[in-house]
């Protein structure tokens, strides 16, 4: 089965971002054959977000080439378990791209808005009417000269024209050509911009309309982001987050009566209205690089609900909410469900052991016979430097990733996951649940650490690539400091 996972606009990037880090860390989903697909559909095709997450999207495509068994699948018990392929080739196997492509590229969207309509062809008559629903001014806030390379700046009254266009691109074109009655559509976006709020009802709209039966047929899962930030104010920005409540209103109103959007199978809403802290308020382009938030990750939890439901539970509309057990800030790993730590935040704990091993401790333990040429080879970095340094630099992101950026107080609900400051252990990594020690007994220690990893390496088969043996040797290694761990906070 394959997965199509549309990421609209800024937020439908980040969400995106958080079902990588998710899907790195091992995450189960009901499907053996399970491929995701995911696109990302933004005008502002150099905005930071969609970068970010476009490059560790190719990051993990690279590592799992490299460290992870051909033969493993979405349900095998290993990091980057889940395959992943190209939008413009999603019928390849993983050998045949050398990179993973996932933007989805807009005809025309370095045009104007009026340019993209044609407006100065339009009769007198029509040009006037076009003027009525757009502002025509050259002011700090345009509609008719917006620059459709910044995105829409919260004009979805822009966006739904543009997006109207995708069913005439190649890409379009090429979905409805090689869709089959296996396949899952997922859309992300959120409902106080621009262009998620545009995008998604009329992505919907395009999708129930094909004339491809097994894509209009199709089943589709969809999470609205609503409001969970502010940015700060600022009277030449065309984003206020003042009237992101209006235009959440205004939004709801018409899904409400939208006929496609009330086909759509599973749809999830998400908010936060705890928004004391701001985000800088930037418009778009390579300085919109905005901090994780929880928000974002229990959107991505949402995509793994989808994919683990059965035909059978899809075939009527269903719509849901997240819950957690307490509305506590900061959030913490308690706060979620029993059914959310087992299927999610076990395999980021686990992924977080991982990273801590493989980022601080294995390089200083040089004695160990692990560390020998004959065996892992670390000083020569596994026979394969460049793909070694990429897996550590996706360490290094997921740390930041939880640590720092969905930490970081400015959130207005901050997320306290894990610690990874402790030098010589792993006793504290993790918020809510510290490892009991003694005077007899030192916890995960640096040192009880490098004899697990020296026991699980040696039992490898000798025949197992290097590559293969390092990752499977700290998957083990992380499953025994869960075991130490015991029942999560």
């Amino acid at each position: 089965m394959r997965v199509f996972v549309f990421a609209i606009g800024g937020t439908g990037a980040r969400v995106l971002r958080s079902l990588t880090m998710l899907l790195a860390s091992g995450v189960k989903l009901n499907h053996q054959d399970l491929t995701i697909i995911p696109i990302v559909i933004d005008t502002d095709a150099h905005n930071g977000d969609t970068a970010r997450t476009r490059d560790l999207l190719r990051s993990y495509y690279s590592v799992r080439n490299t460290f992870v068994n051909k033969t493993a699948t979405s349900q095998s018990s290993t990091f980057f378990n889940t395959q992943v392929r190209s939008f413009n080739n999603p019928n390849s196997n993983s050998d045949d791209d050398p990179e993973l492509d996932v933007q989805f590229n807009f005809q025309n969207q370095d045009d104007t808005f009026a340019s993209f309509i044609n407006f100065n062809a339009l009769s007198r008559e029509n040009k006037d009417i076009v003027e009525l629903l757009y502002n025509d001014s050259l002011d700090d806030h345009p509609e008719l000269h917006l620059n459709l390379n910044v995105g829409f700046k919260g004009n979805p009254n822009v966006g739904s024209v543009v997006f109207n266009d995708l069913i005439n691109s190649a890409q379009f074109k090429n979905l409805e050509a090689s869709y089959t009655q296996d396949d899952r559509i997922f859309i992300v976006s959120s409902i106080f911009g621009g262009t998620g709020a545009s995008g998604f009802p009329t992505l919907v709209k395009l999708i129930r309309e094909s004339t491809n039966n097994n894509l209009n047929k199709t089943k589709i899962g969809a999470i609205t982001v609503m409001p969970y930030f502010n940015v700060n104010a600022n009277d030449k920005s065309a984003i206020n987050s003042a009237i992101f409540d209006t235009k959440t209103k205004a939004a709801l109103s018409f899904y409400a009566d939208d006929k496609h959007i009330n086909s759509i199978n599973s749809l999830y809403y998400i908010a936060d209205r705890n928004q004391s802290g701001t985000f800088p308020n930037i418009e778009g382009g390579e300085q919109q690089v905005n901090n994780s938030h929880v928000i974002e990750l229990i959107a991505a939890t949402a995509i793994v609900d989808f994919i683990n439901k059965t035909d059978d539970s899809l075939k009527k509309t269903q719509h849901f909410e997240f819950g957690a057990e307490s509305g506590d800030n900061p959030f913490t790993i308690a706060q979620f469900s029993a059914r959310t730590k087992q299927r999610c935040i076990e395999p980021m704990i686990r992924f977080a052991y991982a990273a801590k091993i493989a980022t601080d401790f294995i390089p200083e333990l040089t004695d160990e016979a692990f560390y020998d040429r004959k065996e892992l080879n670390i000083a020569g970095m596994l026979d394969v430097p460049a793909e070694y340094k990429r897996l550590l630099a996706f360490f290094e992101e997921f740390k930041k990733w939880t640590s720092k950026e969905m930490n970081d107080r400015n959130n207005g609900r901050a997320f306290d996951s894990f610690n990874f400051d402790d030098k010589k252990s792993l006793n504290f990594l993790v918020h809510g649940k510290n490892i009991k020690t003694s005077i007899l007994n030192s916890g995960l220690s640096k040192k009880v650490i490098s004899a697990k990893l020296s026991k699980i390496e040696i039992a490898e088969p000798k025949d197992t690539p290097v590559p293969e043996k390092y990752l499977n040797t700290l998957y083990k290694t992380a499953q025994e400091c869960m075991r130490e761990l015991g029942q999560l906070p």
